[in-house]
């Protein structure tokens, strides 16, 4: 499981209403496997839009894939590297040239749900922490 090539980054709408670009795109082929960025459940695999999509629950975030199928079930446990999937399907976005992936964080709140949409990228590269003198 090598490391994709990033084709378009992750920039976010200054409003949540506004058009951006809500993930990263990945280098991908149809056939491609798509695999478990991190421990967490099936939570979709099916067709939003017209557009082919897999989205696995990780507690506090949600991982949507696309174009992408499973034969997994909606509800199956699975481990970070795991292969879920595999690119491929309905789409109007990556044209069989990559693979959308977008992660997101949907909390409660009195008057609904605020979903914000994070960096992938953001969750999987190693971050350098340095402590400041006092």
């Amino acid at each position: 499981m090598g490391q994709p090539a990033v084709i378009a980054d992750f920039d976010p709408p200054d409003r949540p209403w506004l058009s951006g670009h809500r993930g990263v795109d990945l280098q991908a082929s149809d056939g491609d496997e798509l695999y478990a960025p991190a421990d967490g459940i099936i939570s979709f695999a099916g067709s939003v839009g017209g557009k082919s999509v897999v989205s696995v629950n990780h507690g506090d975030l949600v991982s949507t894939f696309e174009p992408a199928h499973t034969e997994g079930v909606v509800g199956t446990a699975v481990r970070r590297g795991d292969v879920i999937g595999e690119v491929g399907g309905a789409s109007d976005h990556c044209d069989g040239r990559c693979l959308h992936w977008g992660v997101r964080r949907v909390r409660l709140q009195n008057e609904g749900t605020a979903t914000t949409y994070l960096d992938p990228l953001a969750r999987v590269r190693p971050m350098r922490i340095g402590l400041k003198p006092d």
